[in-house]
């Protein structure tokens, strides 16, 4: 069950903007215990009910700027909104963000300046979303490397592509709800779905690169924290998930089957 959770908390969690990043942590580890974010209104990044009103609107100008463009957050942000299966909205987001120009240095620069004025509190108390958010936007390629991982075959997303095997083979629908209660250190039908099913189901080609690509962009992070406050290193939670998947899951190059998506989704990097 404890290796088996923390297998979950990188395979689904990483389907929630706030959590990419900061949720590593589980009850086995020292996690620390928060409440649930909340999701709200449609299109607007101040969803996360533990933003500060002037880090809601600093994350509400992403949407503006051409970070919002070129990660493209409407369709991120529609994750938040989903009530069913997160599959769908997962596969949107990243064909979209994947397909599109990655984002340029100077759009990104304005994004981690609004970020870490408007946020400079949430920030500086560990809010989960603001660390989240501006991690990604200060390691973005190392985020953009995991979600737009895909298989070189037939160019499916690895992330929704191993949610929805673990779905069609359990019979489970894995939400938001679920991801929320999960980052609560609740044992959730998600899990449920992944003890399951074979290991075969995630332990393959795209589970390795889901693994070691957030390994990598986790260890980026703790690296180079970029002025904010991160503990988090991915060896225990790796170490983990090799005891489970095996030997292949101990190397640092992708299988030769995946791929990290240029624009457009077509060739190979």
């Amino acid at each position: 069950m404890a290796f088996s959770s923390h297998l979950v908390s990188i395979l689904v969690c990483l389907a929630s903007y706030q959590t990419v990043i900061a949720h590593p942590w589980s009850a086995e580890v020292g996690r620390p215990q928060v409440d649930p974010l909340s999701i709200g209104p449609k299109e607007s990044l101040s969803s996360t009910s533990r933003l500060s009103t002037s880090c809601q609107l600093a994350t509400s100008g992403l949407l503006a700027g051409d970070f919002g463009r070129c990660a493209s957050i409407l369709e991120l942000v529609s994750i938040f909104d989903t009530k069913d299966s997160l599959v769908s909205p997962i596969n949107n987001w990243v064909t979209s963000a994947c397909s599109s120009t990655p984002c340029g240095e100077e759009g990104l620069a304005a994004a981690s300046q609004m970020i870490r004025t408007g946020c400079q509190n949430d920030l500086k108390d560990g809010s989960i979303a603001a660390v989240a958010i501006y991690s990604i936007i200060t390691h973005y390629k190392q985020a953009r490397d995991m979600f737009c991982t895909q298989y070189k075959e037939n160019l499916n997303y690895c992330l929704p592509s191993v949610l929805g095997n673990v779905e069609s083979q359990s019979g489970e629908t894995i939400t938001m709800a679920e991801v929320s209660s999960l980052i609560a250190g609740k044992f959730t039908p998600a899990d449920q779905a992944f003890l399951s099913v074979p290991k075969e189901t995630y332990c393959n080609a795209c589970g390795q690169a889901i693994v070691r690509q957030s390994a990598s962009m986790i260890d980026a992070i703790h690296q180079d924290p970029a002025g904010i406050e991160f503990n988090y290193t991915s060896s225990f939670t790796v170490s983990r998930i090799i005891d489970i998947c095996g030997p292949p899951f101990e190397s640092q190059e992708l299988d030769s089957t995946v791929q990290v998506a240029r624009p457009g989704n077509d060739e190979e990097v």
